[in-house]
């Protein structure tokens, strides 16, 4: 009954990218009530999905028809929540149907709003347009409940979140330090090697053709035409510095999604203490006597760029009797331009008796340790670091364009890829203590 994911769950790779309505099957897993008892875990939703299936069997995200067009909010699918209660940790994913117009234009207006407050008090006019596919509804909650106020009592939960709405607040707060228009024909090259055009790694580039298209010449009157059309100038990649949104205690009581967005500290991202060195248990991960409870991948948002690339977020998330485990991916790929990767760990070990028995110097039980890597590279460094520079070597669906030379899995070339500075603000490692808020 015991069931396994492979360590490359570390990494991970899309199984497919086009659909309707509803985000990809996930390649969702979740034991039984008789088995997670073993462990003192209980289901927090009926595993309808499980019915009929032997222990450990996978349990595959509803696609039907109508399943998709009722799906929108939690409170209203149960079916499409997933979720176990152990150590103290109500765990939850859920996957979501791509947001209405309603949804999207709700969201277009906060982003706008975010994007155009001034430090100085002052509101501009820039225009952002969120990702085409955006999961409105998806989520991953881990909320800590303390062990003397286990009966829901919302003032003694703190909750750590990812939701698309948090991630992209995050990088429309990066355009208020952002130029409105261009500052010439070479200021908006692909990725500065000084980075002084970027703000938190979010920067506003041009694709290969636009490039090539500016550095044309050009009479008086189209180009004081080009340099006023500023509304719509923002970053079209949506590459978000995103780690993580920490809900303290005080802040859990009818909070909805995606409304943490102080100005001087969004998604609370201030909360999270830097450390000199990683204290993630990678062993921990790696022990194969640990039977996974729980393993769920939920996409946040994805946009194909105008057919010039690509770009997704998303989840995974691994339950053990001894800890939890989350790997968030931002992946975006401009056909002739750049390559990004960034990477975000998460791992907590649980206040039980079975990770009682497993000391580990410097880890505490209930305190989140996080581990933050970018890379990224210009399209002309890939040959130099012996990377392939055929776009099709570089798609998620890992559709090679039916060419005769097999490619390197996808996976295998973004940790190849080099490591490049965070922003100032975001440490390399950091640690949350969910228990002592």
């Amino acid at each position: 009954f015991i069931c396994h994911c492979p360590l490359p769950v570390l990494l991970f790779q899309h199984p497919t990218r086009r659909y309707d309505t509803m985000a990809p099957p996930s390649r969702r897993r979740l034991l039984p009530s008789k088995t997670l008892a073993v462990f003192d875990a209980v289901h927090l939703y009926p595993p309808l999905e499980s019915v009929g299936h032997d222990d450990g069997a996978v349990i595959a995200a509803s696609s039907s028809s109508s399943a998709a067009a009722a799906v929108h909010d939690s409170a209203s699918t149960p079916w499409s929540a997933n979720g176990i209660q152990i150590g103290g940790w109500k765990i939850t994913t859920q996957n979501s149907t791509i947001g209405d117009e309603k949804g999207m234009e709700e969201l277009t207006l906060l982003l706008e709003e975010t994007a155009n407050k001034n430090p100085d008090g002052t509101r501009r006019k820039r225009r952002l347009c969120p990702p085409e596919i955006t999961f409105l509804d998806a989520i991953v909650s881990f909320q800590y409940i303390k062990e003397s106020n286990i009966v829901e009592c919302n003032s003694e939960v703190t909750e750590i979140r990812f939701t698309a709405r948090d991630a992209l607040l995050e990088w429309a707060e990066a355009h208020r330090y952002l130029e409105m228009q261009p500052q010439g024909q070479d200021s908006q090259s692909s990725i500065s090697s000084s980075r002084d055009d970027e703000v938190r790694g979010v920067s506003i580039m041009k694709t290969a053709d636009a490039k090539i298209w500016s550095n044309k010449p050009k009479n008086v009157e189209t180009a004081t035409a080009t340099s006023s059309n500023s509304e719509f100038y923002y970053d079209w990649t949506f590459s978000s510095p995103y780690a993580g949104t920490i809900i303290p205690p005080l802040h859990n009581i009818n909070i909805p999604t995606g409304s943490i967005e102080k100005d001087d500290d969004i998604n609370n991202r201030r909360q999270w203490k830097p450390l000199q060195h990683s204290h993630i248990p990678f062993h921990l991960l790696q022990d194969t006597n640990q039977p996974i409870l729980l393993f769920d991948d939920i996409h946040l948002y994805e946009d194909d760029l105008h057919d010039n690339g690509d770009v997704s977020l998303n989840i995974k998330i691994r339950v053990m009797p001894k800890c939890w485990y989350v790997l968030q991916r931002l992946y975006v790929r401009v056909d002739h331009v750049c390559v990004k990767c960034r990477e975000v760990r998460y791992c907590c070990l649980l206040d039980n008796d079975i990770s009682s028995s497993c000391e580990i110097d410097g880890v505490q039980q209930n305190t989140v340790y996080r581990d933050v890597i970018w890379r990224e590279a210009k399209w002309e460094e890939l040959g130099r670091l012996a990377l392939p520079t055929d776009p099709a070597a570089w798609r998620e669906d890992g559709n090679g364009g039916g060419g005769t030379t097999p490619l390197l899995p996808l996976t295998s070339l973004l940790t190849r890829l080099p490591v490049v500075p965070l922003p100032s603000d975001l440490p390399r490692f950091a640690c949350f203590d969910a228990a002592r808020e």
